[in-house]
């Protein structure tokens, strides 16, 4: 019988197999049929088998398959003729964990019948509870707390089933979560995210309504100093933000590398957010004392394997992103970036900036691995000391990307256009190196300074390729008759 078992188990593998490439082939007519005959034939194996907890070389069992795959009928038979609900295969999965992922609720009643263990977890931590809060299955959810499973634990990397729930937008079941006493402001291990910060990444204002609600801190920072104003300007969600400042969230709050709110918006060129955060007392030029580092990214645990698939394509396989990641970016012809020179904590070679098309990236990495990008074009040898805080204003950034209403609106506000990088580069000089003549123009019409120098004695006429530009330049002030510093 044993030999039959493992036979027929290998069957039903490649019989899966065959279903899931029909499947990709669009034939539903067949993949319905082929269902139905694993179906069969997995029945034929429950009825029949000796040892109903026989499991794989994975310590996979029938019922695990059966509750996966939502296999009422044979998941009935296996309970009935014994078979454990609380075994776990190697990666610590159970069936009720299988039931709960795959939104079965029918087969979920089966096994609490049985009072199966509902906080077991998996190598990473996961529970039954948190797979169904992660999917977005109310009904299970509902079960699972009925049952009493635990709300508040915490998988290996510290995420809740609220912290899950939240990120994806189920906002019935953070009601349901936060109803039975969810903790609200519960952070992960890595990067101390909350459920309030990760429901501000896509923006989902009715889960943050219900979290605020509840208590949730609105100015809780995640391990960066982000918080979810931050992500959520940062993001372009005004409806999000909005509700964030009438729960009295603090709208000059820094990260820890100096960025905040209104910087983040006029980086991404956030027009109504800007105004939005301008008319609620934020201030421009908050970056003035410490800035944000733009050339050494420090990329750890969560948001290393998404800088390296979304950014670094082509990169070094063997790059550990453990600590400081210094990286010499260009634009390619699609408009992605695509990496030119990548390296762990060592300056940019100073041949990558000899040619003024590439550029360097800036990064915010905020929880979950989401990145703000901004393409900031470099002089020709321009040399970095790594080691310091590239420092940029709000005004800067938005010069920078392009953005002449952010500005504009900047300016309006008190923004001081004058300000410098470390490099002693000014908005006007960003302006006026990837040629934005609107910008310019709006910057000198604001009273922008044409005669401030960089550190190597460069104004911004220097670097200015257009011609209109340079027109524009002589016309608020020539060489010989610029305004002093």
């Amino acid at each position: 019988m044993k030999t039959f078992c493992k036979t027929t188990l290998i069957g039903i593998l490649l019989l899966i197999c065959a279903y899931e490439l029909q499947a990709q082939r669009g034939t539903e007519g067949l993949n319905r049929q082929m269902r139905v005959k694993d179906l069969l034939n997995t029945l034929t194996i429950v009825r029949n088998i000796d040892n109903v907890d026989y499991a794989d070389t994975y310590d996979r069992t029938y019922l695990m398959y059966a509750s996966a795959n939502g296999y009422t009928q044979a998941c009935r038979i296996l309970i009935r003729r014994g078979a454990d609900p609380n075994l776990q295969a190697l990666d610590g999965v159970t069936a009720a964990m299988q039931a709960s992922y795959n939104g079965h609720a029918r087969i979920l009643k089966l096994l609490l019948e049985k009072r199966v263990n509902l906080d077991m977890q998996s190598i990473d931590g996961s529970t039954a509870l948190m797979l169904a809060s992660q999917n977005g299955h109310t009904e299970i959810v509902q079960l699972l707390l009925d049952h009493g499973a635990n709300l508040n634990l915490q998988a290996s990397d510290g995420y809740t089933a609220l912290m899950t729930s939240s990120q994806n937008g189920y906002a019935d079941i953070v009601k349901l979560l936060l109803d039975k006493g969810a903790k609200v402001d519960m952070q992960d291990f890595n990067n101390n995210t909350s459920a309030l910060i990760q429901s501000s990444l896509k923006g989902f204002t009715d889960v943050a309504r219900l979290l605020l609600d509840k208590g949730a801190n609105p100015d809780l920072q995640d391990k960066g100093g982000a918080t979810a104003l931050m992500t959520a300007s940062m993001n372009g969600h005004a409806e999000f933000i909005k509700l964030l400042l009438d729960y009295g969230a603090n709208i000059n709050i820094k990260s820890a590398d100096g960025t905040n709110a209104l910087f983040l918006a006029a980086l991404n060129g956030h027009t109504d957010i800007v105004r939005q955060l301008l008319e609620k007392g934020a201030k421009p030029d908050s970056q003035e004392a410490d800035g944000t580092n733009a050339l050494v990214i420090n990329a750890k645990d969560g948001i290393a394997d998404t800088i390296k698939m979304k950014l670094y394509k082509g990169s070094k396989p063997d790059l550990q992103f453990t600590e400081r990641v210094t990286a010499m970016v260009r634009a390619s012809q699609n408009g992605d970036l695509e990496a030119v020179e990548l390296t762990a904590g060592k300056g940019p070679n100073s041949g990558t900036l000899d040619n003024s098309e590439k550029t360097t990236a800036f990064i915010h990495a905020s929880p979950s691995g989401r990145l703000a990008i901004v393409k900031v074009s470099l002089s020709k040898d321009v040399h970095f000391d790594t080691r310091r805080t590239v420092r940029f204003t709000d005004v800067m950034v938005a010069s920078l990307n392009g953005h002449p209403e952010v500005v504009k609106l900047l300016a309006e506000n008190g923004a001081k256009l004058d300000l410098k990088s470390n490099d002693g580069t000014s908005a006007l000089i960003f302006a006026s190196q990837i040629g934005n003549f609107e910008i310019v123009k709006l910057l000198l019409e604001k009273g922008a300074n044409p005669g401030l120098k960089d550190n190597e004695g460069k104004t911004a006429l220097d670097y200015a390729g257009n011609s209109d530009i340079r027109s524009l330049l002589l016309k608020f002030g020539s060489p010989d008759i610029i305004r002093p510093e």
